[in-house]
């Protein structure tokens, strides 16, 4: 044994005697230290944030969203290119409500040269009066909200609404045309809804109503006054149960529907469920905005538990979404059946999107519950950095076919081959000790440089991350105690093509084939495994070692086929352990191969 390891450390030398195979490992080996340092200068370079991370969604109402981006007419007083000045007021190009005052400015000075877009005078005068509210309206906005990440600016599309309702009631005693004319030009109106809602409304009802919109809009500019973010989650809240309401009666609307018309039975039950997720993602918002205030996570803040909502939000609303059909609509649907094969298939692929869907809303309620982010929601973080290092082993993979391919084949084309026979070794000994020295230096550049690139990325993003916990489903697990398995697991795709490569090398003789099968092999995996798994027929696929080969796309990249939610799993199931599996079978394999031939093979050159 001892003289084994002897023999190691001599083919060891021999190996970084040869320059060019040198050169290669330290660069492998600076790799590690030059990328996050690359990292660190492009972190800190401005970027152009301009929306900002999650904003609060906005409510549009139906009026000139399409037009807002309207380009501004040159050489007017008070206006350019980069601010408008209003009332002593500058608003600049970047602000948020911009291009909606650039508009309604445009539009007031079009009419001087437009006016027979109106019937009446009276027409023309009250849409003025109209733009003029809407104007001070934006205005009043543009003063306090000066970024896109400022929850405060969902506030003019919920109000907006309210804005418009109050006009109306302020002109109520304007006829009806004239008034349905004016407002519908920037707020659309059926004359009937303007009718039921508007006019036809008691003296009693209408004081009342607008009362109701004077409060609202005063809780609002107080809001937009004050920063005041619990007062707007309690307004955000009302709003939501108020939806919820309005719902419960369209769905009771419904089901008098199905009394009245059995016949159509199928479709309103439709329409019922749609509603009711309507219901469901509004329950969910209130549950998130409850969370919010307690946590005081203010929307649009670049921090991580905003990111941490957003998978809330999105998995929970994908969730309602996401159902198992029965086997006889299964059958009914053709694409469902084109896409899975069999019923069993569909419903194991769906469950697996359940399941992890599930599992990323658990994720995220224990980050926030915790008050310690999960390393996906530190993107730029040392941990997320580190782990998308796994990403390296495809480069050592390749460094491992190049030396397998040439460690042995070297030796038969140069004649030294027969030097080796002169030891007083076995064949097999021979054999192992260049097999496990050039393996040695494969894995050892590996985990050297994966050590380097954690204390580098500890060094210029902060070892503090580290120290944050990972979560599961059943727990919580140290970054480190998460992350070790698997920059292991990825190590056996190295020693695979190490093995397949040093086989090649045994069994052809000729370096340049032993090298360029197994790179051209391993580059190709990734293209046919990204073909097959398009198609329907391709689980087979999955039992072989191609789609294994770059085994840190498993872990590191999300929208592919790996992951349940985003990908095409649901054509093709990949199982690690079974590729972990297959991969050191099929390297016990080439080795053994590899013996067989270099023992039987007559040494004549």
């Amino acid at each position: 044994m001892i003289s084994f390891i002897r023999q190691i450390k001599y083919e060891i030398r021999n190996i970084i005697r040869s320059k060019f195979l040198l050169i290669i490992s330290v660069l492998l080996i600076a790799a590690a230290i030059v990328l996050p340092i690359l990292n660190f200068i492009a972190s800190k370079r401005p970027r152009d944030n301009y929306y900002g991370p999650y904003p609060m969604p906005i409510y549009e109402t139906m009026s000139y969203r399409d037009d807002i981006d309207r380009p501004i007419y040159p050489g007017k007083p008070g206006m350019d290119k980069d601010s408008i000045t209003i009332d002593g007021v500058t608003i600049k190009s970047d602000n948020p409500f911009f291009w909606d005052i650039s508009y309604l400015i445009q539009e007031k000075e079009q009419l001087e040269n437009n006016k027979e877009r109106f019937t009446s005078p009276e027409a023309l005068d009250l849409y003025l009066a109209l733009l003029d509210t809407e104007l001070q309206f934006s205005l009043n906005f543009a003063k306090n909200i000066t970024n896109y990440q400022d929850y405060r600016a969902s506030m003019k599309w919920m109000a907006q609404e309210s804005m418009y309702g109050k006009f109306i009631f302020e002109n109520i005693d304007v006829p009806e045309d004239v008034l349905l004319e004016a407002v519908s030009q920037r707020w659309y109106m059926e004359p009937e809804m303007l009718k039921s809602k508007y006019l036809d409304l008691t003296a009693e009802e209408r004081l009342e109503a607008l009362d109701a919109l004077d409060v609202e809009l005063a809780s609002l500019m107080a809001i937009l006054e004050n920063n005041d973010f619990p007062q707007y989650v309690d307004l955000r809240i009302k709003q939501e149960n108020k939806n919820i309401d309005n719902i419960h009666e369209q769905i009771a609307v419904q089901e008098q529907e199905i009394i009245n018309n059995p016949s159509q039975e199928d479709m309103i039950n439709q329409m019922i469920l749609d509603l009711k997720r309507q219901i469901t993602y509004s329950e969910n918002n209130i549950s998130l905005l409850q969370l919010r205030l307690e946590k005081n996570i203010i929307p649009g803040e670049d921090v991580w538990q905003n990111y941490a909502l957003s998978d809330m939000e999105n998995y929970r609303n994908q969730l309602s979404y996401t159902e198992i059909l029965t086997e006889e609509k299964f059958n009914q649907e053709t694409w469902l059946v084109q896409q899975h094969g069999s019923y069993s298939k569909y419903v194991v692929a769906i469950q697996k999107q359940i399941d992890a869907l599930n599992n990323g809303i658990i994720i995220a309620e224990k980050s926030i519950d915790a008050d310690k982010p999960d390393m996906k929601y530190v993107n730029g973080g040392s941990r997320s950095r580190t782990f998308q290092f796994l990403n390296y082993s495809i480069f050592v993979a390749l460094f491992a076919a190049l030396l397998g391919g040439w460690i042995m084949a070297s030796e038969f084309q140069q004649g030294t081959i027969r030097l080796l026979m002169i030891r007083p070794k076995t064949r097999t000994k021979i054999l192992m000790a260049k097999f496990t020295s050039a393996l040695v230096i494969c894995l050892f550049i590996y985990g050297f440089s994966s050590l380097l690139n954690i204390v580098t990325n500890g060094i210029f993003f902060g070892f503090s991350d580290y120290a944050f916990p990972n979560y599961t489903v059943s727990g919580e697990i140290g970054f480190f105690g998460y992350y070790l398995p698997k920059m292991l697991a990825c190590t056996i795709p190295v020693i695979f093509i190490f093995a397949f490569a040093f086989m090649l090398s045994v069994v052809v003789k000729n370096v340049a084939v032993s090298i360029a099968v197994p790179i051209a092999a391993y580059i190709g995996s990734t293209i046919v495994t990204s073909i097959l798994a398009l198609t329907r027929s391709s689980s087979w696929f999955a039992y072989t070692p191609l789609p294994y080969l770059q085994l840190s796309t498993f872990f590191t990249q999300e929208n592919t086929l790996y992951n349940p939610i985003y990908g095409y799993g649901n054509t093709m199931t990949l199982n690690i352990t079974y590729g972990i599996l297959l991969l050191l079978g099929l390297s016990v394999v080439c080795s053994a191969i590899s013996i067989l031939v270099f023992n039987r093979r007559d040494i004549v050159n």
